[in-house]
């Protein structure tokens, strides 16, 4: 990406790693997600997928990931923050922001057993220096601002009722407390980059218009746990309605949007809509 951002101060994206296989060869798709982010001056990496294989995508698109000058989590998932090792380990200067709670012992409740879909303790605690633990919202640069606290006056995504937290041996429903998301704010308006979006989507989006009233909302990326085992049509064609009516330009999703809601999302918001490949890279 190595570009300079003009007067109108756009933003890039590339996807490093989601599931779906990309255009150009050499490139491997993997469960999760992985996107580089170039605005406001700044060249950001949010997410790292399960290990670091976004790193050798990255490479195979020419892009120099020693060059990050920061790099976001969104939650305490595998398929977002299994990366970090290897990331820590190419890129030794850039922080690391998560929010609280990403250390907890997350698991998923699959048939007959209990499943742990958390983080490294090891990478966390050896490399505590390069992490920064927020609670609240916090503005990392000019313009770029990691939402913590998420407004919850919409459904949360049925799929997240087999995900779980253990706590003192017990496994309860995990509240998605270490959840968070970022705007990129630009003159034109703002841009909102999440994980997974269990919080739900539209909590996301409510929460953003409220911190940044007034402002147009360019675009939406990232998954949206909309898994098509869990999620009731209805569900996903309303939530489509919702991002139409909250304004929202361009809905970019993938990874954890299932293949039924990505086509069912696709007929309701028509030319708004762009589905996530490994690879797939944008100016927004």
């Amino acid at each position: 990406m190595n570009r300079n951002q003009g007067a109108s101060g756009d933003m890039y994206l590339t996807t490093l790693i989601e599931n779906t296989p990309g255009k150009q060869p050499g490139l491997v798709p993997q469960h999760g997600l992985s996107l580089l982010i170039e605005a406001r001056g700044r060249l950001l990496l949010f997410d790292m997928g399960q290990d670091g294989t976004f790193i050798r995508n990255a490479e195979s698109l020419g892009q120099d990931l020693a060059r990050i000058k920061t790099g976001i989590l969104s939650h305490g998932h595998y398929d977002h923050g299994g990366g970090l090792g290897p990331f820590l380990e190419y890129n030794a200067r850039a922080p690391v922001y998560l929010k609280e709670r990403c250390n907890e012992a997350y698991y998923a409740r699959d048939p007959g057993r209990y499943r742990y879909i958390g983080l490294d303790a090891g990478i966390l605690s050896t490399h505590a220096d390069r992490f920064i633990r927020v609670g609240t919202d916090t503005l990392i640069a000019p313009g770029l601002m990691l939402i913590a606290n998420i407004q919850r006056t919409e459904p949360l995504p049925p799929g997240n009722s087999s995900l779980l937290v253990q706590i003192h041996g017990r496994f309860e429903p995990d509240q998605f407390l270490h959840e968070l998301f970022l705007v990129v704010e630009e003159r034109d308006g703002i841009t909102i980059i999440t994980g997974c979006g269990h919080s739900g989507i539209l909590n996301i989006v409510h929460t953003a218009k409220e911190r940044y009233p007034g402002r147009q909302i360019k675009a939406v990326v990232g998954g949206f746990h909309l898994i098509d085992r869990a999620t009731p049509p209805e569900l996903v064609r309303s939530t489509g309605e919702g991002l139409m009516a909250a304004g929202c330009g361009r809905v970019i999703t993938g990874h954890c949007t299932g293949n039924d809601a990505k086509t069912a999302l696709k007929k309701v918001l028509g030319h708004r809509f762009t589905a996530l490949y490994t690879g797939y890279s944008t100016e927004i």
